[in-house]
Formats: C-alpha cells, structure tokens, sequence
C-alpha cells in the first residue's frame, strides 16, 4: 500500500503540471491575439496548477521522509567527506 501513495501523489503531480501548460499555452495565445485580460487569467490559472503539483510533491517527500528515510539510510549509507 505504501507504493500506491507514491504512484496516486506522482500522478496528481504531473496531472497539474499538464493543465498549467495548456493554461499557459492559452496564455501565449491570447497575448499574440493582444487579449491581455485573458492571457492574464490564462496565466494566473497556470500559476495555480503549478502550485498545486508543487504542494503536491513537497506533500509526498514528506511522506516519503516519514516513512522510507531509515530504509533507504540502511540501503544507500551517507559518508562524510
């Protein structure tokens, strides 16, 4: 069950980051037509999305921190240089 946390929180991730660059294509196309308004509600949607994936990940690192950093300490030791 641990995975599917990871597999449901990467998705969700890169689902976001699509819907910003279709937002964000939209933005540019609206600029080129000088349609500043709607390039601008475009472009802060986008930002939007962009956020959500990166609350998103910051979301899952965390999870991933609680739940995997000894393992993965054991398997990959740091050394001090």
């Amino acid at each position: 069950m641990a995975q599917d946390q990871s597999v449901a929180q990467y998705t969700s991730a890169a689902d976001e980051l699509e819907r910003a660059v279709a937002h964000y294509r939209e933005a540019a196309r609206h600029s080129a037509l000088r349609e500043h308004v709607k390039a601008a509600h475009h472009a802060h949607i986008a930002r939007g999305h962009f956020l959500n994936a990166q609350a998103t990940a910051h979301d899952a690192a965390k999870w991933h921190a609680d739940n995997f950093s000894d393992t993965v300490m054991q398997e990959h030791p740091v050394v001090n240089v």
